[in-house]
């Protein structure tokens, strides 16, 4: 782990405050020096037991967020380094600090996460719940456009630009690309790393024994639907739809039908049932695409929808 004070000074960026110390890596917020901007600095966490897991995967994700053809409003951005005599670079060594992570520079997105808004977001209308999942779907289709999916799609890796207002459309930002794949780079760790409640069937069965053999070729795209699906259930009633051990849970989604209890007695919400049900339909040819998702959508709640 990452542990540093406020006024560590790296590069061009002065330390301030954690944002969040994950598994494998530790977010901060920094100011940069001379100036009254903040950005976030993102730094790999490594020991000397895994000392280049977290390495490639931020150094993946650098790769991916710095392509001149990856800049979407709805998509995290990410920062060039200054570096002496060198040209800039998107993600370096902190070679002020002992350990020597590699770190890179990430807009400061100031409206907080999904996860951190559910219960907020039980407040607002039905028209912006449907309106935020509109402006998430944006984002996935350029994303799947380029062949790409993001594949570990959940709450916590969907932060707001601003806070949050019923009377404002949402601009929800998708963060944390370190297992987005077109499904060729065939790298283990990405394969099998996966948020168990919003893992797809066949991704969860492909990360067992012999899971690979049985299920072929993963569709990556067709994976993130399913955890599209699994958060539209959340928006709309501010719950998990698996809960349990992490047997029961792997079980639930490999095996049984999903019971939806969607806090909407009309039509609409006959409607959102059936789209749920699509998005998590258990053969991955049988979903949606995102393209189709947001069509249908469109055709069935017509924009204006705030």
């Amino acid at each position: 782990m990452i542990s540093l004070q406020k006024g560590t000074k790296i590069d061009r960026f002065i330390i301030e405050k954690a944002l969040n110390i994950g598994g494998t890596a530790s977010i901060y917020l920094a100011l940069v020096e001379g100036t009254n901007k903040k950005v976030a600095i993102k730094f790999a966490n490594i020991d000397d037991n895994m000392p280049s897991h977290e390495e490639v995967l931020l150094q993946w994700e650098a790769e991916l967020l710095q392509r001149w053809d990856w800049r979407h409003p709805g998509i995290l951005r990410v920062y060039p380094i200054p570096l002496k005599d060198r040209k800039p670079e998107y993600v370096v060594k902190a070679i002020d600090i002992e350990s020597q992570p590699w770190y890179m520079a990430m807009e400061h997105l100031q409206g907080g996460s999904l996860d951190d808004n559910l219960k907020n977001i039980q407040n607002c209308p039905l028209e912006w719940k449907l309106e935020l999942f509109y402006q998430m779907l944006l984002p996935l289709a350029f994303i799947h456009q380029k062949g790409y999916a993001h594949r570990d799609i959940k709450p916590s890796n969907v932060v707001f630009r601003y806070p949050i207002s019923p009377d404002k459309i949402p601009e929800p930002v998708y963060i944390d690309f370190a297992l987005a794949t077109s499904g060729e780079e065939q790298r283990t760790i990405i394969d099998n790393s996966y948020t168990l409640e919003y893992a797809s069937p066949e991704r969860i069965i492909r990360s067992m024994p012999m899971g690979d053999e049985t299920t072929g070729p993963e569709n990556v795209q067709a994976s993130d639907v399913w955890s599209l699906g699994v958060i539209l259930y959340e928006i709309l009633t501010g719950k998990l739809l698996f809960k349990g051990n992490r047997d029961k849970i792997r079980t639930t989604i490999i095996r049984e039908q999903m019971k939806l209890e969607l806090p909407i007695t009309d039509e609409r919400g006959h409607v959102l049932g059936a789209f749920i049900r699509a998005m998590l339909n258990k053969e991955p040819e049988r979903r949606p695409s995102i393209k189709e998702v947001i069509y249908a959508l469109e055709e069935k709640f017509l924009p204006p929808r705030i």
